[in-house]
């Protein structure tokens, strides 16, 4: 079978976003669909710079053929656990910056960010607060299956409300763009992206809402000791240097002592367990 072939001479009008990676809107059949170039507004250089700092620091590469390799495994390894993302579409694209490995066409979807629905003021609260429940026991069992099955790529790097999508009858996840994670630290993972996850929506609601987010974690997150590990990631971490590190920022940098700082969001957690 025929693999079908697009032909873009510019894509330039159909940018849709650039973030590191560029994201085109372009057409396809009778709709649209979403072309990810990776990592083109950075040269040769910065990407080898980037990605060699990232790998001392256990985290993602910047090479555009790895997290293209990457994002492609992980979301067929997400789909196969039940977890809906982006269907892949099997396009060749010829145009500028496209070099075969180093782009994805992906299905374009139009449905609300998690994390726009969880600050709109005009919607009640209780309306919030469902949704929430909604994507808790969803959030927790893909973290128990990461940690039963020590597969890192099902924890999400970029933790983030911003990178899920609430459609009618389904969550979908995307940005799952993970490299150089150690199965032998799931655990750390998944720990640190609960605190990412709440710390991001924290910043963005109004005091009483963060109170109500905490609140319902809580009480309908399925594990409190993986509650309880988001704390001891940034205030008890097995790594003495990372530990006394820690210490050190809390006590000397300004940001660290804010209220929606990842400490505070942690400490509040964990004080309602």
């Amino acid at each position: 079978m025929t693999t079908e072939r697009l032909h873009f001479d510019d894509l330039a009008p159909h940018l849709l976003l650039k973030n590191g990676n560029f994201l085109y809107k372009v057409p396809f059949r009778d709709g649209f669909a979403v072309l990810k170039v990776y990592y083109g507004s950075r040269g040769t250089f910065g990407r080898l710079k980037k990605s060699l700092a990232n790998y001392m620091a256990g985290q993602t590469t910047y090479m555009p053929k790895t997290r293209c390799r990457v994002e492609r495994e992980t979301l067929n390894l997400w789909r196969s656990h039940g977890f809906r993302t982006f269907d892949v579409l099997d396009v060749e694209v010829d145009a500028p910056t496209c070099v075969p490995g180093g782009y994805l066409m992906l299905e374009y979807v139009s449905a609300p960010l998690l994390v726009n629905i969880m600050k709109d003021e005009t919607r009640s609260a209780d309306e919030r607060m469902a949704l929430w429940r909604r994507f808790l026991p969803e959030w927790g069992r893909r973290h128990e299956l990461a940690i039963e099955l020590r597969e890192p790529r099902l924890v999400h790097e970029n933790g983030d409300c911003k990178h899920v999508m609430v459609m009618e009858d389904e969550l979908l996840w995307f940005d799952l763009e993970m490299v150089y994670r150690h199965a032998n630290k799931v655990e750390l993972h998944v720990a640190h992206e609960i605190a990412q996850f709440l710390w991001q929506l924290l910043k963005k609601l109004t005091p009483e809402m963060q109170e109500r987010v905490l609140e319902e974690t809580v009480k309908h997150y399925p594990s409190k000791a993986r509650l309880q590990s988001a704390y001891d990631f940034f205030y008890r971490h097995p790594n003495p240097a990372m530990r006394f590190g820690r210490a050190l920022e809390r006590k000397y940098r300004a940001k660290a002592q804010k209220p929606t700082s990842k400490y505070h969001v942690v400490k509040r957690l964990a004080e309602r367990l």
